[in-house]
């Protein structure tokens, strides 16, 4: 649950690609990447502005359960 205040809460997930200590203990760990790394690998390397975020939208149109 994200939440930056009072009425706030809302939903987010990250996906990353390098170790990220800095979350550890505040942060579940609920999923991971089983098939298709080459596909995140690419989202990593697209183009970002000065704030880090991708200069043209990056969207899932599919995601599969594993198993």
């Amino acid at each position: 649950m994200a939440n930056a205040g009072p009425d706030t809460n809302g939903s987010q997930f990250f996906v990353t690609l390098a170790p990220t200590q800095w979350l550890d203990g505040k942060h579940t760990i609920f999923g991971r990447v089983c098939q298709g790394i080459g596909m995140v690998n690419r989202v990593g390397m697209v183009e970002t502005n000065s704030q880090d975020r991708p200069v043209d939208d990056v969207k899932i149109l599919k995601a599969y359960p594993s198993g």
